[in-house]
């Protein structure tokens, strides 16, 4: 996934910080299925009080595809 520079300035979240998070994300579902991955989500979507608003500055740095995807995780996390 690109990152816009940008955006990502204009939602004042750390780069470096973001890079990291990318990268532990990759390492620990990389392979895994999607039936699995959406498992792994509902678990920790529960644990996350403050999902809008981590979502309010995530959907903006995702492209037009990328936010449907989104949108279509999250009416599935929300069942």
């Amino acid at each position: 996934m690109k990152i816009d520079e940008k955006k990502l300035k204009d939602a004042n979240l750390d780069k470096e910080k973001l890079k990291k998070m990318k990268e532990k994300v990759k390492k620990d579902y990389e392979g895994k299925s999607e039936d699995e991955l959406m498992e792994e989500l509902k678990k920790v979507s529960k644990k996350i009080d403050n999902k809008d608003k981590i979502l309010k500055k995530l959907k903006p740095l995702l492209n037009k595809k990328q936010q449907q995807k989104l949108d279509k995780v999250m009416k599935e996390l929300n069942k």
